[in-house]
């Protein structure tokens, strides 16, 4: 009977599940550069997943450089040399195009006020502590430059959990990872990620006191911020 490679998923956000294991198969050599990955039939099979979940997770993969699409060919491992250029000389804007990014950006300023006014009235006790519990992994993190990003994205998914609407919860997720490479720069700067700290402890305290205008205002305020930040560095690259 042949070995399965991948092993089949148990966990709710499939998507970033798949990312995680396709990332790990090709980093311990695994899969190596040039490998075709099975077809999406036998793929979404394997894994346990739907294609849509197996689709989303290429499309993080093919941003970060670690695979790459052919026409009428199916799905490459990416060689080495051209991974480390993606990764290292290129920068992460043009990954996305800049119009994209600013248009994740625009989604967000429409969608995370929305989904702070929600939490404000819907955030259970439960809720409070798991936010809390990602505010203090972004503490955690301030001296590891590579997890930042990883905590930033569960605070804000932490939010919009709290909201009890699973659409709220797919669009961040959807938005936070397509432009994953674009945030790594944004955080790099440690008196930037401390004021972001800051920013998000004023968008907790206000859900903890139940203040909805307080909420969007300081979301509002962080989310000004960040469009600042990447401007900047746009502008700094250009």
């Amino acid at each position: 009977m042949k070995e399965k490679m991948f092993v089949e998923l148990q966990h709710t956000r499939v998507y970033e599940k798949i990312v995680e294991q396709i990332r790990g198969l090709i980093e311990n050599g695994t899969l190596k550069p040039n490998d075709r990955l099975p077809s999406e039939r036998e793929l979404a099979q394997e894994l346990g997943c739907s294609r849509t979940s197996l689709r989303e997770a290429c499309r993080v993969l093919e941003s970060e450089g670690l695979i790459v699409s052919k026409a009428g060919g199916g799905r490459f491992v990416q060689e080495v040399d051209q991974r480390l250029t993606l990764t290292y000389q290129v920068n992460p804007v043009d990954l996305l195009e800049r119009t994209a990014v600013m248009h994740f950006l625009e989604a967000r300023e429409a969608l995370e006020p929305k989904i702070v006014e929600h939490a404000s009235e819907r955030a259970t006790e439960e809720d409070i502590v798991k936010i809390e519990n990602a505010l203090q992994a972004m503490k955690e993190k301030l001296k590891y430059p590579e997890e930042k990003v990883e905590a930033d994205s569960n605070f804000h998914l932490a939010l919009a959990e709290a909201t009890h609407n699973f659409v709220f919860v797919s669009m961040m997720e959807m938005n936070l990872h397509l432009y994953r490479q674009v945030r790594k720069q944004t955080l790099k700067s440690a008196d930037r990620y401390s004021e972001s700290l800051q920013e998000h402890k004023e968008i907790l305290d206000a859900i903890k006191a139940g203040d909805k205008n307080r909420a969007i205002q300081a979301m509002q305020n962080h989310l000004q911020h960040l469009r600042d930040n990447v401007l900047g560095f746009i502008n700094k690259e250009e």
